[in-house]
């Protein structure tokens, strides 16, 4: 009875022994998956496509704040060049005009004067020209010497001088014969700036304009970079610009210019960006986002984004070994920009990398 027990005993731990070495070793098949080809369906191989994985520069995305600015070389501030009273102001912030147009009327003594200089040179212009034409013909007819006619041609002349004088002064301070300042429009464009009242008075020490006028056709987007990502920007580095207002409508453009000195207080350095605004949609003073697109001084093996496998923590590639055998190897995702991802290791060069259905094909090896 004894030996009986005995050998029961001996033989169910055997049995738990072969139970546990085969359960060790199914294991230890589970966890080679990463490296053991499997077969997969035809229908996953007709629906699937496959990439290289090629050594490449390795270009990277920095994020930047900015503001949309009019284009300085686009707009023109404008000055009252005259003391006096704001008799209209007729435009308002926001406001298209037109080159030339008025945008106020200013009752001035000083347009007065103006107005009477113009018109006291008129008068001598007329009263010379009369008196050289006298002596024209009194000179052809022997009456008066020829110093006579040279005095009275330069008269003449001095009078042409002081009326052309008084036209453009009239020109520049744009007087009417009403005595009242006319402030014109200097350019076509819109009127982001405005400064000016009706019956406001108008010093003649003011030095601060009342106008400005710019084209918005082509506006300025104005970027803040911080001292650590100061050598990741280059001029003609390509950039997305996006706004609040407009989310969906990227406006894509370079690095016109870097500002190579830190502002004090804020510690960023300032780089322009020049985008075309046909449609007037970017205003001033607007916010937006700035993506900067850069090449890091680096090569590295590049895949599809795509073809990346996200699962328990870690990234997972399928490989494409030829008919109808793949395989899963995990890797080592350095970053992921647009649709190319960087690997650090677990793959070669020419690897053959399915892009497409791949999380179809992982799940039929995995969960062999």
């Amino acid at each position: 009875m004894y030996l009986k027990n005995k050998i029961t005993l001996w033989f169910s731990i055997s049995f738990i022994w072969i139970m546990l070495f085969s359960f060790s070793s199914c294991k230890e098949k589970k966890q080679e998956k990463e490296v053991n080809p499997y077969e997969v369906s035809d229908t996953l191989i007709s629906h699937m496509t496959v990439g290289l994985a090629k050594i490449t520069q390795v270009k990277s995305e920095l994020k930047l704040t900015g503001k949309i600015t009019a284009d300085q070389n686009k707009q023109l501030d404008v000055f009252a060049l005259v003391a006096g009273t704001v008799k209209d102001v007729r435009v308002e912030l926001g406001d298209y005009v037109k080159q030339d147009e008025v945008l106020a009327v200013i009752h001035s003594g000083d347009a007065a004067d103006y107005e009477k200089q113009f018109v006291e040179a008129s008068s001598d212009y007329e009263i010379a020209q009369k008196n050289k034409n006298v002596a024209e013909d009194m000179y052809a007819s022997k009456l008066i010497s020829s110093s006579d006619y040279l005095q009275a041609k330069q008269e003449f002349n001095k009078a042409e001088a002081g009326l052309t004088k008084a036209k453009e002064m009239q020109k520049i301070y744009s007087v009417s014969n009403t005595s009242d300042y006319l402030i014109k429009s200097p350019i076509s464009g819109f009127v982001i700036e405005k400064n000016i009242n009706k019956d406001m008075q108008i010093r003649a020490d003011n030095s601060n304009n009342i106008f400005t006028v710019s084209q918005l056709s082509d506006v300025w987007v104005i970027a803040n970079v911080y001292e650590t990502d100061i050598d990741k920007v280059r001029v003609n580095d390509t950039v997305v610009v996006t706004t609040i207002s407009y989310p969906d409508k990227p406006y894509n453009a370079v690095i016109d210019k870097i500002y190579n000195v830190l502002d004090p207080q804020s510690r960023v350095m300032k780089i322009r960006i020049k985008l075309n605004n046909p449609d007037y949609l970017l205003k001033p003073d607007m916010y937006g986002s700035v993506q900067v697109n850069y090449t890091e001084p680096i090569k590295m093996l590049t895949i599809s984004s795509s073809a990346l496998v996200f699962d328990n923590s870690n990234n997972y590639v399928v490989l494409y070994n030829g008919g109808k055998n793949f395989s899963v190897q995990k890797v080592d995702v350095y970053k992921t920009i647009g649709s190319n991802a960087y690997i650090r290791s677990g793959i070669k060069e020419n690897d053959k990398v399915v892009t497409t259905n791949q999380l179809l094909i992982y799940n039929t090896l995995t969960n062999n």
